[in-house]
C-alpha cells in the first residue's frame, strides 16, 4: 500500500539522517556556524516569522521547534529581493532583534505572574504555577553554545511540579551542519497555533539530547532537489516524576519538507518506552521505531504518530493559509490508526501600517471521533494500559494542552502596529472547550469533566532591553462545583548584561 510505504519510507528515512550528518544536502557547515536553540514559546517572533514566510521574503519553516539560530540567520541572509511594505520592515526588524539578542553572550533574570494557575492553552510561554522566578546565563553564538538558567515555581499547577527546575537550560554544540543539544527545552510540533496534537509546550519539558539540522536548505542533487528546504529533529529523553513506569524513556522523531512555495508537509513519531519492569534491549527498542511493536506481547511501547501540513496563499498579497494535522494513537499494518486531529485558517492583512492577524481553529482530542464524524472511543488518546500516566509529563498533557477526549474551538486577533521602539502587539482570543468527559486522574491540567468558555487579552512590548507580556485571562465554568478562573498573567525578561 502506497501509505504504508510512506509510514517506512520517512521512519528509515530519519534514522539515515542520523547515520548520514556529513552533509547529504551538500551544505558543510563552518567552525563558525552558530550552535544556538531558540526553545518554543516566544509567540511575536514566531508570528513575525511566519508573516515574512508568508510574504514568500524569506524559506523557513515553524512548525518545528526547538529551532536553530543558523537556520533562522541563513533563512534571513538569502532573503528574496522583494519590495518590502512597512510592515514587512517592522516584522523583520524584530526578528532580526531577537536574533542578534540570541547570538551574545549575556545574564539576567525571569519572573512571571499566573495568579489563578491557568493551564497554559497556546504557543506562548507562561509560568506553570502562580508565579515563578529565575535566573540564566547564556554563552555567545560560536559552534558550542547553551545556557543555564536555575528557576523557582510558586503554588504550582499540579503537586508532581517540582519547586525548583532547570527549564531552558540546554548546551549544544554544530558540526557537519546539524547541532546536537541536552538539555531541558520546550518543543513543539505541528502548524496548529494553539497547540499540536502530537508535542506541545503546555507540560514541563522532558530532559534529553537532540539532533537537528541546521539549516533548512534543499538538497544539491537535483534527484533529490525537488524536495525543497527540509529538516528533521530526533529526541531522546526520560519522563520525569512518572509513578506508573519509572524512569520511562522517550524516543522521538520528526520530517519535514517545503517542495512548494507555501507548501509545508511534517511527519513525526512520538515513542514510550523501557522503564523500570519493561522491555528496554536494543531489539525491543528497533522493534518500536520500525512499527512492529505489536509482535510483542505485552506491547514493549505507547506511540503517537502523524502527519500535518500548512499551505499558505497570497491573495491580493494577503496571506491566506490552511492547516491541519493528524495523530494516530495507535499502530495497524505499520501506519497510525485510531486518529485526533486539529484543523485551522489563518488571514493577514493591513489597515493602513498596522498588521493584523486573524485566526480560527479547532481541535478534537478523542480517537475516531474526527469532529463528530462518529462517536469516537473515549480513554484512549493519550492514554495507555501499561504507561498508565498517559503522555503526561508532571499531569499536564505533552499534546495538546486540554489533554485526551476534549474539543477546543479557538478565535484569535493579534494586532502588530508600526512601532519599532517598543516592538509592541496586541492580541484576543475566544475558546470554547469540552474536557476530560471520563475524569481521567492522569490530565491534572483539567481533571474534571467540564465544559468551558473564556478569553483571553494580551499585550507585547519591549522596554530595552526589558521585555514584558502581560494578559488577562477568563475561563466560564459551566459546573457550578468548579470554581471559574481568573488569571492575570506575567512574563519579563530582564538581561542585567545589558544595563
Amino acid at each position: 500500500m502506497p501509505m504504508r510505504k510512506a509510514i517506512k519510507t520517512w521512519t528509515h528515512g530519519t534514522l539515515a539522517i542520523i547515520a548520514c550528518v556529513s552533509g547529504v544536502a551538500g551544505h558543510v557547515a563552518t567552525a563558525a556556524e552558530t550552535a544556538v536553540m531558540i526553545e518554543a514559546g516566544d509567540q511575536a517572533l514566531r508570528e513575525d516569522i511566519q508573516w515574512l514566510i508568508d510574504r514568500r521574503i524569506i524559506d523557513l519553516t515553524t512548525s518545528t521547534w526547538p529551532l536553530p539560530l543558523a537556520a533562522l540567520e541563513d533563512a534571513l541572509a538569502r532573503r528574496a529581493p522583494v519590495p518590502l511594505s512597512q510592515a514587512d520592515q517592522v516584522a523583520l526588524r524584530n526578528v532580526e532583534r531577537i536574533v542578534a539578542q540570541h547570538g551574545q553572550s549575556s545574564h539576567g533574570l525571569v519572573a512571571g505572574l499566573n495568579t489563578d494557575r491557568s493551564p497554559v492553552l497556546g504557543f506562548a510561554s507562561q509560568p506553570r504555577g502562580q508565579a515563578s522566578g529565575g535566573a540564566y546565563v547564556q554563552t555567545g553564538s560560536g559552534a558550542i553554545a547553551g545556557k543555564l538558567q536555575v528557576n523557582a515555581l510558586a503554588s504550582p499547577i499540579t503537586s508532581r511540579q517540582a519547586s525548583g527546575n532547570l527549564e531552558g537550560s540546554y548546551v549544544a554544540a554544530s558540526f557537519l551542519g546539524q547541532v546536537a543539544y541536552a538539555g531541558a527545552l520546550n518543543h513543539w510540533w505541528g502548524p496548529g497555533m494553539d497547540g499540536s496534537v502530537n508535542w506541545g509546550n503546555a507540560a514541563t519539558p522532558i530532559p534529553g539530547i537532540g539532533l537537528q539540522r541546521a539549516q533548512q536548505r534543499a538538497f544539491s542533487s537535483p534527484w533529490l532537489s525537488w524536495v525543497g528546504p527540509w529538516g528533521y529533529n530526533v529526541f531522546a529523553g526520560q519522563l520525569q516524576h512518572d509513578t506508573a513506569v519509572p524512569g520511562t524513556r522517550i524516543f522521538n522523531m520528526r520530517v519535514f519538507v517545503r517542495p512548494l512555495p507555501g507548501l509545508e508537509l511534517g511527519a513525526s513519531r512520538f515513542i514510550e518506552w523501557g522503564g523500570a519492569g519493561r522491555p528496554s534491549g536494543i531489539g525491543t527498542f528497533w522493534k518500536a521505531i520500525t512499527g512492529n511493536s505489536n509482535e510483542i506481547k505485552p506491547d514493549p511501547s505507547n506511540e503517537l504518530s502523524g502527519f500535518d501540513a500548512r499551505y499558505s496563499m497570497l491573495v491580493f498579497g494577503n496571506p491566506f493559509v490552511v492547516y491541519g494535522q493528524l495523530a494516530g494513537e495507535d499502530e495497524a499494518g505499520h501506519l497510525p490508526s485510531k486518529y485526533i486531529a486539529l484543523t485551522g485558517v489563518q488571514f493577514k492583512h493591513l489597515v493602513g501600517t498596522t498588521r493584523l492577524q486573524w485566526h480560527a481553529e479547532a481541535a478534537d482530542t478523542m480517537v475516531r471521533r474526527l469532529f463528530g464524524r462518529a462517536a469516537g472511543n473515549p480513554g484512549v488518546a493519550y492514554a495507555h494500559h501499561t504507561y498508565r500516566n498517559g503522555l503526561y509529563q508532571d499531569g499536564l498533557p505533552l499534546g495538546y494542552p486540554i489533554g485526551g477526549d476534549g474539543r477546543m474551538v479557538t478565535v484569535g486577533l493579534s494586532v502588530v502596529p508600526d512601532d519599532t521602539r517598543h516592538f509592541s502587539r496586541y492580541g484576543a482570543r475566544l475558546l470554547h472547550a469540552d474536557v476530560n468527559p471520563l475524569s481521567q486522574v492522569i490530565n491534572q491540567a483539567f481533571p474534571n469533566k467540564n465544559r468551558w468558555t473564556g478569553a483571553e487579552l494580551t499585550v507585547d512590548w519591549s522596554i530595552r532591553p526589558v521585555t514584558l507580556r502581560a494578559g488577562l485571562v477568563y475561563l466560564r465554568s459551566h459546573d457550578p462545583a468548579i470554581h471559574d478562573i481568573s488569571s492575570l498573567m506575567l512574563t519579563a525578561n530582564i538581561p542585567l548584561s545589558k544595563f
